[in-house]
């Protein structure tokens, strides 16, 4: 295994050996960084481990020799990343829940480019799933990544179209990414590793679980400038990221037809509020998203820019 491999198998055994708190094995994570050189193996320091961690040895070591076999046979076409990596995307730190390590597929590159989130409700309407292929075109024309999360539905016909125009697309996925949900896209996410990319927040030993696509949706939002809710229904997956878009101070977009459609009340929570913007058209997006960064960027210049510090809580408190 490379250096980044046995960093992230040594903070997963960690992860494991304090019972699935990720934010714990996150802070003993990074004092450990400080100490002594983490891509060893976890068992040349496991006294320091446990007692940052405030765990016992044996838990340690029966995590990290139960979970090496998973790490060593992960796919060579698998990037594993950290904070300290130059290829982190620098657009998610700050936010609530920011994994330590990311496992990528395909163009790393376009982590850090400008990207959109187009996402909605897995059983869309014909009027839905038009939107969705426009919606993508029109971002993915004016040079934006067309990010969703491979979900059935509107993440589907956002990441074919990107596909079928020659655009960029990224899959934020809530499995690893030996895995894939649903087992019809994996086809669909082979073809965006071979011609987009494929991240996912989850080590090859984890078992999925309900609560991971929260985790997926909001680092799905914190990867992208702005998220556009083509259609869904009142507490869908589509409207607890555009929550999470506006709690990370990124950018909203809702339809005017969804805040027209009286069946569902999610639309008038969010219309009123700052960041969110109520679109007729798709091609309103970039503009109305350029001109935000833009007096964003003034505001920046005149204020001064001051970097949040990264908030981690407990997973289990989603």
């Amino acid at each position: 295994m490379d250096k980044t491999r046995h960093q992230a198998l040594n903070f997963q055994s960690m992860v494991v050996a304090c019972k699935n708190s990720e934010a714990k094995a996150i802070e003993a994570f990074g004092k450990a960084v400080l100490l002594f050189d983490t891509s060893d193996s976890l068992i040349l320091h496991i006294s320091e481990y446990a007692r940052l961690l405030e765990v016992g040895e044996h838990a340690l070591s029966d995590a990290y020799y139960t979970l090496r076999p998973v790490f060593e046979a992960m796919a060579e076409t698998v990037q594993v990343i950290t904070w300290e990596d130059p290829l982190w995307p620098v657009q998610t730190k700050g936010f609530a829940y920011c994994p330590r390590f990311l496992y990528v597929r395909g163009d790393i590159s376009l982590l850090g480019k400008p990207a959109i989130s187009i996402i909605g409700t897995r059983s869309p309407s014909l009027e839905g799933l038009a939107s969705a292929a426009v919606t993508a075109n029109a971002i993915g024309s004016k040079g934006y990544v067309v990010v969703s999360g491979l979900a059935k539905g509107i993440d589907g016909v956002a990441h074919k179209t990107a596909l079928s125009s020659g655009f960029p697309t990224m899959a934020v996925i809530g499995t690893p990414l030996e895995s894939c949900y649903p087992l019809e896209h994996q086809a669909l996410q082979q073809e965006i590793a071979e011609k987009g990319v494929v991240v996912s927040r989850f080590a090859p030993s984890e078992i999925t679980q309900k609560w991971h696509f929260l985790l997926r949706n909001r680092l799905m939002s914190a990867l992208s400038l702005a998220s556009v809710v083509v259609e869904d229904k009142d507490g869908g997956g589509a409207v607890r990221q555009a929550s999470f878009a506006l709690e990370q101070k990124k950018y909203l977009f809702v339809y005017q037809s969804s805040l027209d459609n009286r069946s569902v009340l999610w639309p008038r929570q969010f219309a009123d509020q700052p960041r969110v913007f109520v679109v007729k058209k798709s091609q309103d997006i970039p503009r109305l998203l350029a001109k935000a960064l833009d007096q964003n960027a003034g505001l920046r210049e005149k204020t001064g820019n001051k970097e949040e510090k990264p908030l981690q809580l407990d997973l289990f408190s989603l």
